[in-house]
This record gives C-alpha cells, sequence and structure tokens, in this order.
C-alpha cells in the first residue's frame, strides 16, 4: 500500500505531534509499505529552524526507508494567533506543491494541527480516490477558544466549518481520547467514522532509555537534591504557574529542586512571574535533546504535570506514557473533570491536586517528603497501566482498520459493478 503520511513537524523533531508521525511512517515502512512523508523543514520545539534549512523552499530526504518533502515554513520569531495562522498557510500551500510531487497515494493520514491540513487532505482524496484518515492530536480551535484566545473573527467561523467539513469527507477521523473523540462527534461527525486511536509509545526501548546520574552529572548543581521538575511545552494551557506557587512554599528547602524544562510562548511570563518570587531553588532549564529528556527522567524524584482549566480538559499529554514507562512518580494539577485528572485518580498512577489548589499540592509533596516509600505503588501501577499502549498493539490495531476500510471500499465498488459477490473474509480488527 502506497501511504502519504503528512504532519507540520517531523524528525529530526522530538516532540509533541512529531514523534507519532514519524513512529506511525516508520512502523508502516517496516510493514513494507510504500511510505512518502510531507512534511516542514525542522523547526520544533525551539521555534528555530537549523541554519542549513533557512532559505530552503523544498528537499527531499530519506529518513528510515520514508521518502521525507519538505517545503518552506514561516517560523515567527514572535507567537502570536496571528503570526500561527500565517504559518499554518505558508505549511498549506508548500505542503500542497508536495502532495503534488508525492505522486498517487493509496491512503493519506494527517497528523492535525492545522485544521486547514484537513482540507487538503480531501482534495487529494478526490484526486486520488485514495483513502483520507485524520488523525486529530489537538483541538486548536476548542482549545484556543476555552483559554480566550481568539475572538469572534470571522475567520474562526470559517475555519470552524473548514474543521468539521473535513471530519465529514475523511474515511475515518480519529484522536487519542475519550474526551477527544466526544468533541468530535459533538461536531456532527457519526460513530462509523470515528476511531479511538491512542497515542503510543515502544515500552520496553523507552523503559531503557536515559542513564542514572547523567542529568545530574550535566547539572551538577542538583547532586544530591530530590528533583521536582516539569520538561515539555510551556504554554498557556500548561498553567505551570502552579508548580512556581508550590516552589515558593518550599522555598527554604535546600535539599529540593524545581525545574520548568523547554520553551513555549509562556515561559518569558513564567519567568517573569518566578523573578517577582525570588525563589532559590527554582531553576529553568532550556529544552532538552531527546537523550537528555530520558536522562532528565531516569533521574527525576518526581515529573510535575499541570492543566489550565478550561484549556479543553480532554487532552492526555502523550508525554505522560513515557514517564509510566520509566517507573516515575507523577504529580498533576489539573481539574477534576479532566481527561488527565480521571486518568491519573481512577487507576491509582500518581497523586493529585485540583489545578491551582496550592495548599493541597503541598500537604501532597509534604507526605512524598516524609515517607516517599509509601509512594512506591503508583510507579508500579503507571507501568501496567502504559503497557496497553505499546506500539506494536496500538498502531496494529490502526492498520487492521485501515485494511478493513479497504475492503468495505472493494466491496462497495464490486456490489456496483455485479449483481453476484462471492463472499470474502475481511480481515480482522483488533480494537485498542
Amino acid at each position: 500500500m502506497k501511504i502519504l503520511v503528512s504532519s507540520m513537524t517531523f524528525a529530526p523533531d522530538h516532540s509533541g505531534i512529531s514523534l507519532y508521525a514519524t513512529d506511525f511512517a516508520t512502523y508502516a515502512a517496516e510493514q513494507g509499505h510504500e511510505v512518502t512523508a510531507v512534511t516542514a523543514f525542522s523547526w520544533y520545539p525551539k521555534w528555530v529552524k537549523r541554519p542549513e534549512d533557512e532559505g530552503k523552499l523544498f528537499r527531499t530526504d530519506v529518513y528510515k526507508n520514508i521518502k521525507v518533502l519538505r517545503g518552506y515554513l514561516y517560523v515567527p520569531k514572535k507567537v502570536t494567533t496571528i503570526s500561527r495562522m500565517v504559518q499554518e498557510v505558508s505549511f498549506i500551500l508548500f505542503a500542497f506543491v508536495n502532495f503534488l510531487r508525492a505522486g498517487k497515494q493509496d491512503t493519506i493520514v494527517l497528523f492535525t494541527t492545522p485544521i486547514n491540513l484537513g482540507l487538503l487532505g480531501t482534495i487529494f482524496q478526490k484526486l486520488w480516490g485514495a483513502k483520507l484518515i485524520i488523525n486529530v492530536q489537538d483541538l486548536q480551535l476548542d482549545a484556543a477558544k476555552s483559554l480566550g484566545m481568539v475572538g469572534k473573527l470571522p475567520i474562526i467561523e470559517i475555519m470552524n466549518e473548514i474543521e468539521k467539513y473535513s471530519y465529514k469527507k475523511a474515511d475515518l477521523t480519529t484522536s487519542i481520547s475519550t474526551g477527544m473523540i466526544d468533541i468530535i462527534k459533538r461536531k456532527g461527525i457519526t460513530d462509523d467514522k470515528i476511531y479511538l486511536w491512542p497515542n503510543w509509545i515502544d515500552v520496553s526501548e523507552a523503559k531503557d532509555k536515559g542513564i542514572q546520574g547523567k542529568f545530574r552529572e550535566k547539572f551538577p548543581q542538583y547532586q544530591g537534591k530530590k528533583i521536582i521538575g516539569y520538561a515539555g511545552n510551556i504554554g498557556i494551557k500548561q498553567g505551570l504557574s502552579v508548580l512556581i506557587d508550590l516552589s515558593e512554599r518550599f522555598k527554604d528547602h535546600d535539599d529540593l529542586a524545581f525545574l520548568i524544562i523547554g520553551q513555549g510562548g509562556d515561559l518569558d511570563n513564567l519567568k517573569d512571574y518566578a523573578k517577582s518570587k525570588s525563589i532559590p531553588n527554582l531553576s529553568f532549564i532550556d529544552f532538552l535533546s531527546q537523550e537528555e529528556y530520558f536522562n532528565f527522567l531516569t533521574d527525576a524524584d518526581i515529573v510535575f504535570l499541570s492543566q489550565k482549566k478550561d484549556s479543553g480538559d480532554v487532552y492526555f499529554p502523550s508525554k505522560l506514557l513515557g514517564i509510566m514507562a520509566k517507573s516515575k512518580l507523577i504529580f498533576i494539577s489539573a481539574d477534576k473533570d479532566s481527561e488527565i485528572y480521571k486518568v491519573i485518580t481512577h487507576n491509582n498512577l500518581g497523586i493529585s491536586s485540583e489545578f491551582g489548589d496550592i495548599d493541597q499540592m503541598q500537604l501532597l509533596l509534604n507526605k512524598y517528603l516524609l515517607n516517599h516509600q509509601e509512594f512506591e505503588i503508583y510507579k508500579s501501577n503507571a507501568y501496567k497501566y502504559v503497557r496497553q499502549f505499546d506500539r506494536e498493539v496500538v498502531i496494529k490495531s490502526f492498520l487492521d482498520k485501515v485494511h478493513a476500510i479497504s475492503y468495505d471500499k472493494e466491496l462497495s465498488a464490486a456490489s456496483v459493478s455485479t449483481d453476484l459477490i462471492t463472499p470474502l473474509n475481511p480481515p480482522i480488527m483488533q480494537d485498542s
């Protein structure tokens, strides 16, 4: 099968959607499919292009037997709603040319955002007679609206209609959590065209990544201290000011190190907020390479995650899978009705507090410091839980679903051309 995978980020980008677009393409190629990726030049998560990519419009690479067609992407120096829109339009324009360069495909798999990538997919679905699958990694408009990041501009309603249209035209719209699936259903998409395709991880590989002591070796100021840290995108919806507030409660504990690692649109605001509080044991660290990130996970005592109220409440941060595979203690601050809070608390995978409840966060951390052995059960539970999201299980189930769609289409086409159809056995679909 000829499969085109498209995403605005792809290897060597090593965070967020890139991880899944790249690994799905890699897995499909490993199974013998002919895979082409349409993407941009590397830019994420630092929001900076590599020097060798500056000024280039197109390039063809090969990555693990995948043909990678790259196109120009505008990368703004200052991230605003408008600059993000301009960036996404630049990607779509050059992706259109790269879709043409790719040639006729049997299946198109899109990892969104951006929303308008779905519209591009519908054009080539019709042109090639291909199957179209849209994997919704982020409900971009819903999240932006809930955070008050967009007003009542006419373009917003147009994007809403584009989103609904592309989902309805797709052979399959998939997403990564039950909460996100429910929102997609409310957009008028029928159950038979929706599939829960959770993000995944190679559990055994992730478990063995990272070298004990390497992170502390690189940052010797944290030797002998308990590390409580967040690592990832630093945006508004992460709500990381609560970690700063927590660290303030423990500012006199020189045996603790609170870390905020990464880059993003809210980083400068957080640095200013932290500066106003003068917290000696709170540090900001630039984004880590994938190797350094796993070294951080290996050395961290507590991995912190937060999610601001009204940021959609349906997102399940994919970085949690790696944290669980490393058997780390998870500490979350999120709304009680959010997907992440429900998963963590209902399955006893970590410790959790209502978003913004600094008193409860302080109480939980104090309990841990008094007797950390009591918290080992959460680590064990998390490792057992994450095994259901193993790479082989999740991607194989999805490809089985794609083959089932192919079978249904072939059967439908045959029924038009003849009154006599010999029954066939459809491929087995293994639900995840």
